[in-house]
């Protein structure tokens, strides 16, 4: 592979990033907003515009390992009816909205394939790859009890409060801790079956 083909795939790894980033934080938008939460509305991240959601420390890790985040949409409980149940849903449903968007991207890709017989552009199909592969990433990673992923909202609903407020007080360790593990390679050991075996069941 030439050096000018490399760049090309690196390159277009940049969209699929932004669009697994703004697809996640749209969802989380819009639900709350379906929620009756009036602030992120208010404040302009009820958009699909990747400008909005873009982290640059967040976008650069999600590059370049796959653990990464878009610029966190900022959400209120005090607009739900039920906090509890409704800020489970919003934090739930950005990593669901990324596993749907990932299966209909491999159908799109499967049926491309079918019609060109696999010789369509090459490039094309690296395109979808990455756009698939960074939505499960995205969508798995925020399985995990690592500020800023979804998991820790998920964890307030279902911890008791003293136990969740023990945790905030270590939080800022364990993402340190986690970004250590993650640099040198030890959390791929553990979550790149786990995203393997995702790309490769959707």
């Amino acid at each position: 592979m030439t050096p000018i083909a490399s760049l090309l795939i690196l390159a277009l790894e940049i969209p699929a990033v932004l669009f697994a980033t703004t697809i996640h934080e749209f969802v989380r938008a819009a639900v709350s907003t379906m929620l009756g939460d009036k602030k992120p509305k208010n404040e302009g991240r009820l958009t699909l515009n990747p400008v909005k959601h873009f982290e640059p420390v967040g976008f650069i890790l999600a590059w370049a390992t796959g653990f990464g985040w878009g610029k966190p949409v900022e959400t209120s409980a005090m607009f739900y009816k039920d906090r509890k149940r409704d800020t489970l849903i919003t934090a739930v449903a950005p990593s669901v909205a990324n596993i749907i968007c990932a299966i209909i991207i491999s159908f799109v890709y499967g049926m491309a394939a079918k019609k060109t017989g696999g010789s369509g552009s090459f490039l094309f199909f690296i395109f979808l790859a990455n756009l698939k592969k960074y939505s499960i990433c995205i969508a798995v990673y925020n399985l995990l009890p690592v500020a800023p992923m979804d998991c820790v909202k998920v964890l307030s609903c279902v911890m008791p409060a003293n136990s969740y407020f023990k945790y905030l007080q270590y939080e800022k360790i364990i993402q340190m801790a986690f970004l250590l593990f993650l640099f040198m390679g030890y959390v791929d050991i553990i979550m790149g079956p786990i995203i393997s075996f995702v790309m490769n069941i959707i």
